[in-house]
């Protein structure tokens, strides 16, 4: 069994919606990087958010995901899908020496003038399955316009001025009268209420002075323990320096690095393929991780690569 061109690059579409990062070993890894939602000015349509493909020649270790998977999905031992992709990444570099490789449902891959892979994706790409199948939005202008004044409403009767004049006197003489009865009303209420509050007042005095002179024997309290949990950062991105079979591997391994300062250096739980991954050190976030993955590779160790766990 070999697999063919079109096989190997369905199969890193397929593990791109659910990775950030597949690598082909010996020849470079795909990545993805989601990107929020955005207007276009220019055709006026509001964009969903994506997951867009790029392409890093520099990655080029093998982190097991590809091989595992191929083996899983074709029936074959591990070692087989690895010396299939070796085959593969010969053929795509003999290809990409003659001119443009093509990576199905991908991109393409050419040479520049010094010799480097620059990766072009293909266009409408989206790995963001939460955005799978949503379109764009056409941006509608709102209208900004004065609001039509209200017609006049209609005269159903008008009043004689004469007594139209006298129902305003009346009105004004009972106004009145209810205004002086409203002041009248207020003052007696007010004085009420300062009479209370100065009952009141009396009152709290008194129970301040018996509280004063009052003994209270409440025996000895028991002393209050409280220990807060100490917050613990969130580790989930790993800087690779290996992946084995082996558990004792491993170990030697987490071991030999610390031995040279990398004190955070340890051995990774067993991923579901089987394998015990090393890690330089672990970070909260993928910037740090990748910060700490160029000095790590500057420091003879260039097959470091960043795991997300």
């Amino acid at each position: 069994m070999y697999i063919c061109d079109m096989d190997l690059s369905a199969h890193i579409h397929y593990l791109l919606y659910k990775h950030d990062c597949v690598t082909v070993p010996g020849f470079g890894a795909f990545l993805v990087e989601q990107k929020a939602a955005y207007y276009d000015e220019t055709t006026q349509l509001y964009f969903p958010p994506t997951k867009v493909v790029s392409f890093n020649a520099q990655l080029q270790s093998n982190d097991g995901t590809l091989a595992s998977h191929l083996a899983t999905s074709f029936g074959i031992s591990y070692e087989r899908a690895v010396m299939d992709m070796h085959q593969h990444t010969i053929a795509w570099k003999e290809k990409l020496q003659k001119g443009k490789l093509d990576v199905p449902t991908l991109g393409s891959l050419v040479l520049n003038s010094e010799g480097k892979m620059v990766f072009t994706p293909e266009s409408g790409l989206n790995f963001l399955a939460a955005s799978y199948a949503l379109p764009e939005v056409p941006a509608h202008p709102i209208s900004r316009t004065i609001a039509e004044q209200p017609a006049k409403p209609p005269v159903y009767f008008e009043l004689d001025q004469t007594k139209s004049k006298r129902v305003f006197g009346y009105v004004a003489v009972a106004a009145s009268v209810l205004a002086l009865f409203a002041v009248g009303s207020n003052s007696f209420l007010n004085q009420q209420a300062d009479a209370q509050w100065q009952t009141e007042q009396s009152l709290r005095e008194a129970a301040r002075e018996q509280a004063a002179l009052s003994v209270y024997d409440l025996g000895e309290l028991p002393t209050l323990k409280i220990e807060l949990p100490k917050p613990t950062p969130v580790e989930g991105f790993h800087v690779i320096a290996g992946s084995f079979r082996s558990e004792a591997n491993a170990q030697r391994l987490a071991a030999s690095l610390q031995r040279k300062g990398y004190y955070d250096a340890k051995k990774l739980a067993q991923t579901p393929q089987g394998f015990y991954q090393v890690s330089f050190a672990s970070f909260p976030t993928k910037r740090e991780a990748y910060n700490a993955m160029s000095g790590i590779k500057r420091n003879n160790y260039p097959d470091a690569w960043v795991l997300k766990k």
